[in-house]
């Protein structure tokens, strides 16, 4: 092995050893994050976002955290990490905002969270999070918002369940789709609806390969739905 071989090698040792050490401690940097965003200090906040997101990029090894796609992330073993990812593009698609310059860079923070968002379990609840901020926040371009909650908010309308008894577009479908609505109004209705479609999402996968499924949906599913719907809802949906 040439000289320059053997260098090569061992300062591709030592960009390991640092990586992984970054890598070990990228929790600790997004939490120093989070810590400086609630003091008010955003230029600290945003240097440990980009930390911490750049050290996610090199680990899926894109030029840069705006190229991260949901496709490089195992939707179970990682899942946790996608949801920290996308609070992190939307806290700092917040700052960004806030400095006019930064315009395009909030955006882009701002595509990446609902790309992070849409189609996972946790999207009912990045909705809310997104829905909240839009109430009590002065956003200098608010219409980039009110898109990005527009496009989670309409992914996260499916109601699989209910969808697998009556399809998308009956009127019971559509009415528990009102009572969703109803259920986000209210911090443990937004823990309901989340484990709802955490594990709802892939009990109906699974039924959807069994035509049997179908049957049972049919036969004892559809009759306590349309009970709920004709005893309870009728007390909830006129009040949403």
């Amino acid at each position: 092995m040439s000289s320059q071989s053997s260098k090569e090698a061992r300062l591709e040792r030592e960009r390991l050893i640092i990586f992984k050490h970054k890598f070990n401690n990228r929790i600790t940097i997004a939490k120093f994050g989070k810590q400086a965003l609630d003091a008010g200090d955003y230029g600290t906040a945003i240097q440990r976002f980009v930390e911490y997101m750049e050290i996610m990029a090199e680990y899926k090894k894109t030029k840069d955290f705006f190229s991260l796609k949901v496709s490089q992330f195992d939707s179970k073993s990682e899942l946790t990490e996608m949801l920290m990812m996308s609070h992190i593009y939307f806290e700092m698609a917040r700052v960004y905002d806030a400095v006019p310059k930064f315009q395009e860079e909030s955006k882009r923070c701002l595509d990446q969270f609902v790309a992070f968002s849409t189609n996972q379990p946790y999207q009912v609840v990045n909705s809310e999070l997104i829905r909240k901020h839009m109430k009590k926040s002065a956003f200098k371009k608010p219409e980039v918002f009110l898109n990005a909650h527009r496009q989670i908010y309409v992914q996260s309308k499916k109601c699989y369940v209910v969808t697998f008894c009556y399809g998308n577009d009956h009127q019971m479908t559509q009415e528990y789709r009102l009572f969703k609505d109803w259920l986000l109004d209210y911090p443990l209705g937004q823990e309901l609806v989340r484990i709802y479609y955490k594990y709802s999402s892939v009990m109906v996968s699974n039924w959807e390969k069994r035509p049997a499924m179908h049957l049972v949906s049919k036969i004892l599913v559809r009759p306590l739905l349309v009970l709920f719907s004709k005893t309870i809802l009728p007390f909830i949906l006129p009040k949403c």
